[in-house]
């Protein structure tokens, strides 16, 4: 459900690079490594940092305030530019009859996200103008505030319980309400991954059909705020959405070592995800746990090494027990179920 591809991409032609995604050494994500790896489906998002954002494009916009929008406007030009040159293994997709299309093809998928609310400026018309471009899920927020609501990075290590009513201070702005009814009512897939934990609850207590945690894992497992806590994975489980296995290894294994490195006690990072994706069945149900990745989105080594490895995580969920149907779930039937419903 996430990977920062896309980005990378954009990053490296600004510098001047080569680079493309059908294939390149230099990143997790590229079509050849998806065909091996097995995909279906891969979401790119179009990842905006608004400050950098601002940096990198204060003299290429009329107005500073344009920057997140422009650069967010970018990402997709290099989507589509990249999707529209590989038609013979990936199809950009907007719907799950398209997908379901391109399945029965053999032809892998592509479906279009953005990671940052921030890049509509707090207008609606901007949200239908990217949902018209085919984004079919948007992170509300990523580490700053913005017009919608408050991420887990303000927030801190203070974690919060759910209370019903409770006015929440790092909650949901108002923008941020009408953000969520207007995404649900075009048919774009909310989610919370990186949004603090007020504006998780009241998400739960405004969203009226299920949402996605795209890249997080168990906080019962691994403490990070950017990961879900117990209480938030029941409710994610009961209102039908997905939390997708992150395999950044900041929020697999949160022990570290003098020097900084983590603390694997004899097992490697796939077998600790996989415990991750146990404790949140366990918690959540069968149908709550997918595959988020995160790749090319962290530099610090992990595994599975990129997407052409990904059935190594099966093994993994193998070896801890987990059943085949489970398994099948995990990697395939829980997101695509999601997106029958919401796409």
């Amino acid at each position: 459900m996430h990977c920062d591809t896309m980005y990378q991409i954009y990053e490296r032609r600004r510098e001047g690079k080569k680079i493309a995604v059908r294939d390149d050494a230099n990143l997790h994500v590229t079509l050849e490594k998806m065909k091996k790896g097995g995909y279906l489906l891969q979401n790119f998002a179009a990842f905006v940092d608004l400050e950098e954002s601002r940096e990198q494009l204060a003299n290429e916009v009329e107005e500073l305030r344009l920057a997140p929008y422009q650069f967010a406007r970018d990402l997709i030009d290099t989507f589509q530019t990249e999707t529209a040159a590989n038609p013979d293994l990936i199809g950009a997709v907007r719907s799950f009859a398209e997908l379901a299309e391109n399945e029965k093809a053999g032809r892998m998928s592509a479906l279009l996200t953005i990671e940052e609310g921030g890049v509509c400026l707090g207008e609606i018309e901007k949200l239908r103008e990217f949902y018209a471009d085919g984004v079919r899920m948007l992170t509300l927020t990523w580490n700053y505030e913005n017009e919608l609501g408050y991420p887990a990075a303000m927030q801190g290590d203070h974690w919060k319980s759910y209370r019903a009513g409770e006015k929440r201070l790092l909650g949901l702005k108002e923008r941020g309400l009408e953000f969520v009814a207007e995404m649900e009512q075009l048919g774009m897939i909310v989610d919370v991954s990186h949004l603090s934990d007020d504006g998780f609850f009241d998400l739960c207590e405004h969203a009226t059909k299920p949402f996605v945690a795209s890249h997080s894992n168990s906080r019962a497992m691994c403490g990070h705020r950017r990961n879900l806590t117990d209480e938030m994975l029941r409710m994610l489980g009961e209102r039908g959405g997905v939390s997708g296995l992150n395999l950044c290894p900041e929020f697999v294994i949160a022990e570290t070592d003098a020097n900084g490195q983590r603390i694997h006690d004899g097992k490697n990072l796939l077998e600790y995800l996989a415990e991750h994706a146990v404790h949140m069945m366990d918690v959540g149900g069968n149908a709550c746990v997918g595959l988020g990745s995160d790749f090319d989105g962290f530099s610090e080594a992990g595994m599975p090494k990129d997407a052409s490895a990904m059935q190594d995580f099966a093994w993994a969920l193998h070896k801890a027990h987990v059943s085949d149907d489970q398994i099948d779930n995990i990697l395939y039937g829980n997101v695509y179920r999601l997106y029958r419903e919401l796409l």
